[in-house]
């Protein structure tokens, strides 16, 4: 059963930022966030917020893998979390191939929309550099064999980022599922 998860921050227009507030038993990744419905896998393990990630979901590994996989959705405000090529470029170098080619080369690229929003993919086998993408630099572990799939969406207020990382075999198995959840994003009425 998919799980309906709201995704929308509220931007006021006069430069107010504010968030509508969260209702009792209600988990942050249920609240609404940056005007975006989207309809989450049930099997997949909602582990929650967590500072800059508005929502996180993990896989377990498949046979064969040694580590989850896992989604996480950040939201910056609508002005913020840079732009769309320069996420996209950020990602890519967060991989390195293991024949020390150019990520930037290798990396595949696709534009779709989603319930009229634009959204923008890249997808990477590599090796990912972990905390590659903390804002202050940070070192991180290099694990080998993985798969990095970006997606920025368009939204009305502001994009949305969803950013899948895992072993490969496990990240191409929670990759579909990453790819019907962008798909069937809406903007709330």
């Amino acid at each position: 059963m998919a799980l309906v998860v709201s995704i929308a921050l509220a931007g006021c227009g006069d430069g107010d930022q504010t968030a509508e507030q969260q209702k009792p038993g209600q988990s942050a990744a249920d609240a609404p966030l940056a005007g975006v419905t989207f309809e989450s896998p049930g099997h997949w393990q909602d582990i929650g917020p967590e500072g800059m990630r508005k929502a996180q979901y993990r896989l377990a590994p498949v046979k064969g893998d040694a580590a989850a996989a896992e989604v996480n959705v950040f939201y910056f405000g609508p002005q913020s979390g840079g732009g769309v090529e320069a996420n996209l470029q950020r990602w890519i170098g967060q991989m390195t191939l293991p024949d020390g080619g150019d990520p930037s080369a290798a990396a595949q690229r696709s534009t779709f929309t989603a319930g009229g929003m634009p959204c923008h993919m890249v997808s990477l086998d590599g090796s990912y550099k972990s905390g590659g993408g903390r804002p202050m630099g940070g070192g991180g572990e290099i694990m080998p064999g993985y798969r990095l799939v970006g997606v920025v969406i368009e939204g009305p207020q502001g994009s949305l980022f969803f950013k899948l990382t895992g072993p490969a075999a496990t990240a191409r198995q929670m990759e579909v599922d990453l790819l019907a959840m962008v798909k069937s994003a809406r903007i709330l009425s």
